[in-house]
């Protein structure tokens, strides 16, 4: 399982396994950009600053078709339409001889506590945002609460 913005900076390795006959299978996550990191920087009172291919300065945004990238790298490549359509798909993928990659549309703004656990990013301290200042008041709570559990 992969993000996007993270494949963008890893794909080469679908060409080596296809080339190998070392078959693997990646869940791309597409959210149009690096929307953890952009979770996290505004999480910690930050602005919103270049994480999301729309936040670009630039004039021209990317649109990047994932499907055919795989594909041309040697892959069998499925955009999936929902959750139950991620599930038939990896049930597919298992029964394919070669590496297959499955895209899905995510929202890159919302999160979730799945899986308890807590990325442990210090907030600054000092500040003239109002938002930063929260953010830190939130995250030494966080902290108080982590160690009165230790």
């Amino acid at each position: 399982m992969v993000g996007d913005g993270s494949y963008l900076m890893l794909n080469s390795e679908i060409a080596t396994s296809v080339m190998l006959g070392l078959k693997l299978t990646i869940v791309l996550l597409d959210n149009r950009g690096f929307g953890c990191i952009n979770r996290l920087q505004m999480a910690t009172g930050g602005a919103r600053f270049n994480n999301l291919f729309e936040d670009a300065s630039h004039e021209v945004l990317p649109d990047i078709d994932f499907v055919q990238h795989a594909e041309s790298l040697g892959a069998i490549a499925e955009k999936v339409p929902s959750i139950a359509g991620l599930e038939t798909a990896l049930a597919k993928a298992r029964a394919n001889t070669r590496t297959t990659m499955l895209v899905i549309d995510t929202d890159p703004l919302l999160s979730t506590e799945a899986g308890g656990h807590w990325w442990d990013v210090a907030v600054p301290e000092v500040s003239e945002r109002e938002e930063v200042r929260a953010a830190r008041s939130a995250y030494e709570e966080k902290r108080r609460l982590q160690h009165v559990g230790d």
